[in-house]
């Protein structure tokens, strides 16, 4: 039986991390269908293996073998309707996204486990002809996290963990521009296609404590380092003149990308069996994404003299993000029915990311308000061959999130422009859990 069980964990793991699934927002959407429910307060939980990302030191506290696969569906459509002439444009996308999670707790005193997961990720994508394709036509960034953890429970009551995430990202952007020459008139200023390519490999670190106070109240936080990631890829431009053959460039680029260090702390306070209440509050620091910047090889601008005669003006490939730190507020409430049966409702507030009014179409972040809503069955697995023999548990979550952001009007100088957005994510989880193996 034992040797089944890992054979049927690692079948799990391969299938759910079979594909580079992606999220659609730098700041993670929630990462597991229970969690998501509650609207992403779940730092002090203990009962799933998506404790692995949500907070290490709980993996102590958990029983046998816990296996979590999650799969979502986010629909995020944003709005932009610039100043100048306000004809509204949209980037609606929708992609499948998910996560894995195992963990197994050794003699009750020490949990290990490992998950594979993608946040920091983001993806706009507007037309080819929109009114800002000379600042972004898209703009996206993937993460694949990798993370092992191990907790160990320091007393009956309180428990510390930590993990390392071995991190691969890309990253890519496509924009129109127009290219100067000093030497020639406006009217033979040249347009271009540019579109950059690049990946990155890095290693974080994240720690996670998690204390229970008494019977019913429990409290726990977790630290995810910064992490700067050195990017390399390739760069192409495409420069039309009239009616002349396009001109292409390929040549070697690179860029550095930080992802945001994070801190969360959160509490669980239950009432009786059936009604429990989780509240955390999340510090993230965004103001470490300072610029989105790709190099030019100095090569590009003798390839373009000696096609064209004439060298352009330097050009600057990136613009300023303008980011900040920023908070989100979790709230969770969930209700049982029988030990079996879970309602779960939920509410998060997080803040813009851009400072001041200067909302770029590279990443145009907006206050953001989620409403989720949730339901959740866990019950007993029994062999095929005998009905009374117990082999271990078996949970199914459902949630569906509605996230609204209020207009809002960016002064940035290049493309002043009102922003809105809308968001709806639905998810599923399914969770097997097997006895203590030994």
């Amino acid at each position: 039986m034992r040797r089944k069980t890992v054979v049927l964990i690692l079948l799990l793991f391969i299938i759910s991390a079979s594909r580079f699934l992606e999220a659609s927002d730098i700041r993670p959407f929630e990462l597991s269908a229970r969690a998501a429910a509650l609207g992403g307060a779940f730092a002090s939980r203990t009962d799933d293996s998506s404790s692995v990302f949500y907070n290490p030191a709980a993996l102590a506290f958990s029983l046998g073998i816990m296996v979590k696969l999650n799969l979502f569906y986010p629909k995020i459509t944003m709005t932009a309707e610039p100043s100048a002439i306000p004809i509204s444009s949209k980037s609606d996308l929708g992609k499948l996204s998910g996560s894995t999670f195992i963990s197994w707790n050794i003699k009750e005193r020490i949990g290990v486990g490992i998950g594979v997961f993608f946040p920091h990720s983001m993806e706009t994508k507007w037309l080819e002809s929109w009114a800002g394709n000379t600042l972004s036509i898209r703009s996206k960034l993937n993460t694949l996290y990798v993370r092992p953890v191990v907790a160990v429970k320091v007393s009956k009551h309180l428990s510390v963990g930590a993990g390392l995430d071995i991190i691969s990202s890309k990253v890519n952007w496509k924009y129109n521009r127009i290219f100067t020459f000093q030497e020639m008139g406006s009217g033979d200023d040249l347009q271009a296609s540019s579109e950059s390519d690049a990946s990155a490999k890095g290693i974080g670190y994240v720690a996670g404590v998690l204390i229970k106070i008494s019977g019913n109240l429990r409290l726990g936080g977790r630290y995810q380092t910064k992490v700067t990631l050195d990017f390399d890829g390739t760069h192409s431009f495409i420069i039309r003149r009239g009616s002349e053959y396009p001109f292409g460039i390929l040549q070697e680029t690179n860029t550095t990308l930080t992802l945001p260090r994070e801190f969360v702390i959160g509490g669980m306070y239950s009432i009786g069996k059936s009604l429990t209440f989780q509240l955390d509050f999340q510090q993230i620091g965004m103001s470490e994404i300072k610029q989105w910047e790709f190099d030019l090889d100095t090569d590009f601008y003798d390839m373009i003299e000696d096609h064209y005669g004439t060298r352009p003006d330097n050009i600057r490939q990136g613009v300023d993000l303008n980011m900040r730190d920023v908070s989100r507020i979790m709230f969770g409430v969930e209700y049982r029915f029988k030990n079996s049966i879970a309602i779960r409702a939920g509410y998060t507030h997080q803040k813009s990311a851009v400072a001041g009014q200067m909302i770029h179409p590279i990443f145009p972040d907006l206050d953001t308000n989620i409403l989720s809503f949730g339901i959740g069955y866990d019950g007993p697995t029994f062999s095929v061959w005998d009905t009374f023999e117990k082999l271990g548990g078996i949970s199914l979550d459902a949630f569906f999130q509605y996230g609204f952001s209020p207009k809002s009007t960016s002064t940035l100088p290049e493309f002043p422009a009102a922003y809105q957005a809308s968001r709806w994510i639905v998810g599923l989880g399914l969770g097997i859990t097997f006895g203590s193996l030994t």
